[in-house]
Formats: C-alpha cells, structure tokens, sequence
C-alpha cells in the first residue's frame, strides 16, 4: 500500500481535523488527538507531548471558558502541526497569574515548555489557543508564547 506522500516510509499527511466538544468529551478528544498526531508524524515522546499540550489546552477551554469549545488540528506549511483551541471564555487582562500552591495551573507552563509556539489570543468572542510543533526533521522555532 503506497502512502499518500507519493515516498515509502513516510507517514501519510493527517487530513485537517476538526470538533466541537464540552468537558464530558474530553476523553474522545483526546484519543482523536493521539491518533492525529501519529497519523500527521509524530513519534514516541514527541506526539505524547503534543497529547498532553491539546489536552491541557482542551480542558482548560471547557472548565475555564465555556461550556462547549473547537479544535482544530492540521499540517501547516508541511513542516508543523497545529492545534486550535477556541472557546468563549474571556481571560482575565494582563499576563495569566502564577497558580496559587497546591491548586494545580501550572498547564499553561508545561504548554509553554513541550510545544515549539504558543498563541494565545484574547478577544469579545472569546479565546483563541495556538499550539504548533514541528514535525520530525524540521528546524523548532521555539517560541514563549
């Protein structure tokens, strides 16, 4: 069986992905995620990361921002894949504030530290999360969001 890249061993290019969710289904969306990544290149600690990353992301959107959220998962440039997290919650202004001890928060850290960009856009209609790592092979941008 040829792989959709026209090239033998390489991983088939992931069709965008796309879902509405609300917090009873961050399961599902997380095992959606799993097998995205690996389906889009990611291998071993890499596509967990990227899992871990999303699902923060998801869950956060759904607790925090409103009772349903999208995702959005795709390659972008060839090089990158990308998770949009969108929800209509309003952050609060300014820099998100250090976690109170013992009261979990540090997500958006550990975000921060496994993905090679980080976007947050803060907006009236809600908030807009942008995870991007880079595929295997591929030089990482890092950036602290």
């Amino acid at each position: 069986m040829a792989s959709s890249s026209g090239q033998a061993g390489t991983p088939r290019a992931a069709a965008p992905y796309a879902v509405r969710f609300s917090d009873d289904r961050l399961r599902q969306v997380r095992r959606a995620v799993a097998g995205w990544a690996v389906q889009a290149g990611l291998r071993g600690q890499r596509a967990g990361d990227f899992v871990l990353a999303v699902h923060e992301i998801a869950t956060n959107a759904v607790r925090h921002g409103s009772p349903v959220a999208r995702l959005v998962l795709q390659i972008v440039g060839g090089t990158a894949v990308q998770a949009e997290v969108r929800d209509g919650g309003q952050w609060p202004p300014g820099p998100p504030a250090a976690p109170a001890p013992g009261r979990g928060g540090r997500g958006l850290q550990l975000v921060r530290r496994v993905c090679d960009e980080v976007t947050i856009r803060r907006g009236a209609g809600g908030s807009t999360v942008i995870l991007r790592m880079s595929l295997p092979g591929q030089d990482a941008a890092r950036s602290p969001g």
